[in-house]
């Protein structure tokens, strides 16, 4: 049995984890522990989680947990995955993992001295979906690869407490959004990108509202991220894989369980092929768990997550 403990009470931790877990016997969420006591004991309510934790020390002192998710703004992910891997816990924690590659490779660090995993929640990553594109990808489908373009609009309307406009929380579109076609664009060509130049629309608040970013890799391959915060509209996400001999084209490449469809194109034709309806969440929990029991799985290591912070830094150092 893998006991999780949740480290504060989010808006995704039920389809993150709460819900996935009722699939799979041998996970179990055992505890729970947000700023507000209040709020951590109406949470366990709601969700049926046995125990409540006062303070998120107390969560992570329990001797009953495997593994602590971090649902945190991203500038309190450093000090608190550090404390949970120094307490002998397992963690999970929410993309970006961190502010900085810096604090990546600290945390790497930790990690490797405690003996225990530190895994970035790219949940896309586990789904079939994805593994499909890069199935066509790595078959030669659509021949050499040019080009790769990932775009990610979600709407963040301003409201008093929005943590995605507060720069101080680590905010921005390219921090919550562009590090996931960043992700992608990276795991797809398995090369680390030079970025070429990069272009932001600053909102009031002082993050980036959204970011267009140029990248290259030695192979050739050239990348696109393209990332927003709108105040309305709706989301919409995909991405492309342009190559000499066809094209793809994924809609929800985040969320392809929402109805995701991959669009192929090559000389020999045109096709279509549906994701299936299982959560993305779900497949990521099955692949963290059976990372934690040492078995293989698809897991990135802690060195993808230092390569997706650098180059975040290095989109970020382009507009700046």
């Amino acid at each position: 049995m893998i006991r999780i403990g949740l480290l504060g009470a989010a808006w995704i931790t039920p389809s993150a984890i709460i819900e996935p877990s009722k699939q799979l016997p041998d996970i179990e969420v055992t505890a729970v522990a947000a700023r507000d006591p209040d709020r951590a004991r109406a949470y366990a309510r709601e969700h049926g989680i046995p125990k409540v934790e006062l303070s998120y020390e107390a969560l992570l002192a329990r001797t009953d947990l495997d593994m602590i998710y971090i649902a945190l703004p991203v500038s309190f992910h450093y000090q608190w995955a550090n404390k949970a891997l120094t307490a002998g816990k397992h963690v999970l924690c929410e993309k970006p993992l961190v502010l900085n590659g810096n604090e990546a490779r600290k945390l790497a660090q930790t990690s490797q001295c405690a003996g225990k995993q530190l895994i970035e929640a790219f949940h896309y990553r586990h789904h079939p979906y994805f593994k499909r594109i890069l199935e066509i990808v790595g078959r030669g489908e659509l021949g050499t690869i040019r080009q790769i373009t990932g775009r990610l609009h979600v709407p963040v309307p301003s409201r008093e407490n929005q943590i995605r406009h507060d720069p101080s929380l680590g905010g921005g579109a390219l921090m919550d959004l562009g590090c996931y076609p960043l992700h992608m664009i990276r795991t797809i060509t398995g090369e680390e990108p030079i970025v070429n130049g990069a272009q932001a629309h600053i909102g009031p608040t002082g993050v980036d509202l959204s970011i267009e970013a140029q990248l290259s890799f030695a192979s050739g391959i050239r990348g696109l991220i393209d990332c927003a915060m709108p105040e309305t509209g709706e989301l919409f996400g995909e991405l492309i894989v342009e190559g000499d001999l066809g094209k793809l084209v994924a809609s929800k490449p985040i969320l392809p369980h929402l109805g995701g469809i991959l669009h192929i194109e090559t000389e020999t034709g045109q096709r279509e092929e549906m994701s299936d309806g299982k959560s993305t969440f779900f497949y990521q929990l099955v692949e963290v768990a059976a990372s934690i029991r040492g078995e293989a799985t698809s897991v990135p290591g802690i060195s993808d997550s230092i390569a997706n912070a650098t180059a975040l830094d290095a989109i970020r150092t382009a507009f700046s």
